[in-house]
């Protein structure tokens, strides 16, 4: 009887850790630049007018740096920045991904902006690898206001976000002042 329960549930275990989310989601390509971010921020728009909220948060989850792209960006500063990087990042693709299919929805977004983000000096000034950072804003057309998503970069083919990390970096030292001759 125990050989049939230990079978029975090998059995089961084994289907359940090959059972997927149930569905396939297969990453979209996006070219670098404004006109790439701008395409990946319409398809999420897009998925969030059509209430696709699993594909709102499989579109966001690609922008996820890996440790390894992390630590390759930031160089040492990374390693101490990871748990907080993940948490951000849990937030913005669970959560986050239901409270903007609600943000759309509610406030009738239907526009997309992408630009230079000038704003997070403290990340642009930590990459060891530099890039250029980019925003992205969802709004509605006859409006300039909406709601805005910072720290996005071009890595290797894929779009990928700092989501905020900006606020945890320690600024880098003031340079000692020159001794008076």
């Amino acid at each position: 009887m125990r050989r049939l329960v230990f079978a029975l549930l090998l059995v089961v275990s084994a289907g359940c850790s090959r059972r997927g989310t149930g569905h396939d989601f297969v990453a979209p390509h996006y070219p670098d630049g404004p006109a790439g971010l701008k395409q990946l921020w319409s398809d999420v728009l897009d998925a969030a007018h059509k209430d696709e909220r699993e594909h709102v948060h499989d579109l966001l989850a690609t922008t996820i740096l890996s440790d390894g792209e992390l630590r390759r960006l930031l160089g040492p500063k990374a390693d101490p920045l990871l748990p907080r990087y993940h948490q951000l990042m849990a937030a913005m693709v669970n959560r986050g991904a239901i409270e903007l299919v609600g943000q759309i929805y509610e406030h009738k977004y239907d526009t997309i902006d992408s630009f230079a983000d000038e704003t997070d000096a403290a990340v642009a000034g930590a990459l060891v690898e530099p890039h250029p950072l980019w925003s992205v804003r969802v709004r509605k057309a006859a409006e300039n206001r909406g709601l805005r998503y910072d720290g996005f970069l071009y890595l290797d083919g894929k779009w990928r976000t700092v989501n905020q990390l900006g606020k945890f970096i320690e600024p880098p030292s003031a340079a000692p002042a020159a001794a008076p001759k």
